[in-house]
């Protein structure tokens, strides 16, 4: 049997949500906080939790039998909470104009949908990150830190590595809950602003990676989805728009949902791709 990876759980007060969130983090066997690793951070799904990774996910497992058999190099993986968020600055935070809003009983998707989200862009970069940063030896160079995320997580790591192709070396995005009509079903309005063109564009990753992301900075970008994916036709339409500009990326479409069946098959093809150069 391999050494195991070590989970670790904090508890993260955070100015800019305005609550205390959870953070999980994963160190590789053998840890030893005299060296430095790259660091990837994984944000999961919408309505989720972080421990989804470890949990549903087995994430920390992959990692220590990848390194074990020597086709993973150590690295730490962070997962913050993010509850129905989208990992992104909501565009109306305290959610005023929507207090009335059908949409937060609308459906199980949208139920209670105020209840947890606001500046969650802030929290991500300005108080979750630079917590690993300072209290884990993880490198802090773009080339040594990588993004991404299911769903969700996967469209706000795209808004992230897109709105500043500087900050992360690569961003995977699985199966990414991106939206291209504003007055369609699926973007909760009080966080993308659909009644505001400006607001939407800053939050949606075709136009921010049309905005900022050339071949010459573009960071490493892989897309995946399943076949049966209720989300294919914009994740496809995102594929090629990406192939559109030149911008390289490793596209996957595989058998299977928008579901933990469909991403514990992919953990192993996730972490490789986060760690290729490494």
């Amino acid at each position: 049997m391999p050494a195991e990876s070590a989970i670790h759980d904090h508890l993260l007060p955070s100015n800019a949500v305005g609550s205390v969130m959870r953070l999980r983090v994963v160190t590789p066997p053998g840890y030893d906080r005299r060296r430095q690793y790259p660091v990837v951070y994984l944000l999961h799904l919408w309505g989720s939790h972080e421990r989804f990774w470890t949990d549903r996910l087995a994430v920390h497992v992959r990692l220590a039998e990848g390194i074990a058999a020597g086709t993973l190099p150590p690295m730490i993986l962070a997962m913050p909470q993010g509850d129905k968020s989208f990992y992104i600055n909501a565009a109306d935070p305290p959610g005023i104009i929507w207090e009335d809003s059908p949409y937060n009983d609308a459906s199980e998707y949208y139920y209670d949908g105020f209840d947890c989200y606001g500046n969650y862009g802030d929290y991500l970069l300005k108080e979750a990150i630079p917590f690993v940063e300072e209290h884990y030896p993880v490198r802090r160079d773009r080339d040594g830190r990588a993004i991404g995320g299911l769903s969700m997580g996967g469209a706000g790591a795209a808004v992230h590595a897109f709105t500043d192709p500087a900050r992360f070396s690569a961003v995977g995005l699985h199966g990414p809950a991106v939206f291209y009509d504003p007055d369609g079903p699926g973007a909760p309005p009080w966080i993308f602003g659909i009644d505001d063109a400006d607001a939407f564009a800053r939050r949606d990753p075709l136009q921010l990676a049309r905005r900022f992301v050339t071949p010459a900075n573009q960071p490493r970008i892989w897309l995946d989805c399943g076949w049966d994916d209720p989300l294919r036709g914009s994740i496809e339409t995102l594929h090629r728009e990406l192939l559109a500009m030149g911008l390289a990326h490793d596209y996957h479409l595989w058998p299977g949902g928008h579901d933990g069946a469909y991403w514990v098959q992919h953990v192993g093809d996730y972490l490789s791709f986060y760690a290729r150069g490494w």
